[in-house]
């Protein structure tokens, strides 16, 4: 053995590295747990997230649906007073061309 290398077994016996490594074992287990918990705190507030953003596209994807039907029936009802006031013209030019 060189001098630089070390033994578990030149500083504690078979029983105290077992007892270490449990101890590491449990730390990692803990750890995982509470991480896992973390994990799945933060998954069910992005859930509720996201269905409280998918609530409000629905919410403003119906406001746009309703404020282009309502800019349509206003271009339409444009028309319609633009085709009128066409025909009132054109009756007035026949009327003065006579």
């Amino acid at each position: 053995m060189s001098a630089s290398a070390i033994c578990y077994t030149d500083v504690m016996n078979d029983d105290q590295f077992d007892d270490l490594k449990q101890f590491i074992d449990s730390r990692i287990s803990q750890t995982e747990a509470m991480f896992e918990q973390r994990l799945s705190a933060t998954e069910a507030q992005l859930e509720q997230k996201i269905e409280g953003l998918s609530s409000e596209v629905h919410r403003l994807r119906d406001e746009m649906h309703d404020g282009f039907a309502g800019v349509g029936e206003a271009v339409e009802e444009l028309h319609k007073a633009d085709d009128e006031l066409n025909q009132r013209l054109t009756k007035l030019e026949h009327q003065t061309a006579a």
